[in-house]
């Protein structure tokens, strides 16, 4: 389950692929703690009916991450 340090830490790395504070938070939200991959390992964040983004492979995710969520 996020809380606010694994959600704040996930938004900041998904800034870092360029998104704004906002939308990157937003798509933080959306994934949660069980994100959606494509083969190529990408991040899709869904709005629950649509594809609204693909994110490049986020080491939030990798096991053995510090900040991964159990």
């Amino acid at each position: 389950m996020m809380d606010e340090k694994t959600l704040t830490e996930l938004t900041r790395e998904i800034m870092a692929q360029g998104y704004d504070a906002k939308t990157a938070s937003n798509y933080a939200v959306l994934i949660g703690d069980t994100p959606c991959t494509d083969a190529e390992g990408n991040v899709l964040v869904f709005d629950g009916v649509h594809r609204v983004a693909k994110l490049k492979a986020l080491n939030f995710f990798m096991p053995g991450s510090d900040i991964a969520v159990p």
